[in-house]
């Protein structure tokens, strides 16, 4: 259950805890209030009595009885355990005074760090033995093949290349930079692999190409998936700040929605940057949501791109072009530099 409340800046009440009379000690503060005074959202799971405040970027994961809270994943951060009452949640005013610290403490850390992207995964669908969807340029029985795992893997490499120039303080990589059989269940550990060596952020982009069986229809035009927010899955196995097991579904539900956003808008950004390059020659068909096997197995920022229908001839003749794939890779790198300059520059997407 979220309960929704205006939008204001999360420490004011620090100030007037801080500055308040002796007798504010004990005080008890009803947590809808508490959340309304502060100016953000509860998701509140009955059930298990377990509650996470959002402000902004900041994330407070409690539990009735339980007397600690989490803070943004990163700081366990002892408190008067909160209490229940006719189904209402309370917090002492010392419990909200040491959750303002923790968070400013966070903010601080936030500032002082410059978060990065430290690794670009490029995954070319296909390859080997699967060699994904093939079409021909022309109407004729003689025409060349088309086929899918070509068309992304030229396309990947040109990718690459331009990240590799404009960040040479990042490792670009490739789930697979020939005509190999690689399986979705390796593409994805590849990926979650990463996230195991480094504490910088991870992008997952996997390339493809379009098809229709409908031979009446010829459609046209590119269009970037991620996973739909509704979509529940498992990103934290155990506790990293030795939260007790029934806090744990809430904090992944903080980290889904984190990834969530960033994903949404790593796809936004491009499908706006292919926009720009092919635009006037391929039609934009939007973002789109799917619970695609290697977007929902890989647990970073991570969309999966659509470059074109090989299934219709004009297209077809499109994707068998050199300068054209160039300037599809050109739009993809358009629009990732826009997200990590993004990311970079504000420490979250979010917010942005």
């Amino acid at each position: 259950m979220r309960l929704a409340l205006p939008a204001a800046a999360l420490l004011i009440l620090l100030p007037a805890l801080l500055l308040a009379p002796p007798r504010l000690a004990a005080e008890q503060k009803e947590l809808l209030g508490l959340v309304n005074e502060l100016g953000g959202t509860l998701e509140w799971s009955p059930l298990r009595g377990t509650g996470v405040i959002a402000v902004g970027d900041d994330r407070i994961a409690f539990q009735v009885g339980v007397p600690f809270a989490v803070v943004d994943f990163a700081e366990k951060v002892p408190i008067d355990p909160p209490t229940g009452k006719d189904g209402v949640v309370y917090l002492t005013s010392e419990a909200v005074a040491a959750l303002g610290d923790a968070i400013g403490r966070q903010r601080l850390a936030r500032a002082m760090e410059q978060l990065r992207i430290g690794f670009v995964l490029i995954d070319p669908g296909h390859g080997g033995r699967d060699p994904g969807a093939i079409g021909s340029s022309t109407s004729g029985k003689a025409s060349p093949e088309v086929r899918e795992k070509d068309v992304v893997l030229a396309v990947s490499k040109a990718l690459g290349g331009r990240l590799k120039e404009a960040y040479p303080d990042k490792e670009i990589l490739f789930t697979r930079s020939d005509d190999t059989y690689i399986s979705l269940e390796k593409r994805a550990e590849m990926a979650n692999a990463l996230l195991a060596k480094t504490g910088d952020t991870v992008l997952y982009v996997s390339i493809h190409a379009n098809s229709t069986l409908n031979k009446a229809s010829r459609p046209t035009g590119f269009e970037v998936w991620y996973l739909p927010p509704a979509y529940k899955r498992t990103l934290l196995e155990g506790g990293g700040a030795q939260v007790d097991s029934d806090m744990l579904p809430i904090l992944n539900s903080m980290l889904e929605e984190e990834i969530t956003v960033e994903s949404i808008v790593l796809a936004r950004e491009i499908l706006q940057g292919l926009d720009g390059k092919i635009g006037q020659l391929s039609p934009s068909r939007g973002l789109k949501e799917e619970s695609w096997y290697v977007v929902r197995n890989a647990k970073m920022p991570a969309v999966l791109v659509e470059v074109g229908f090989i299934s219709t001839p004009e297209e077809a003749a499109r994707l068998a072009d050199e300068a054209y794939l160039n300037d599809v890779a050109e739009g993809m790198y358009d629009g990732l530099r826009a997200f990590i300059s993004r990311f970079e520059r504000g420490g979250s997407s979010r917010a942005q």
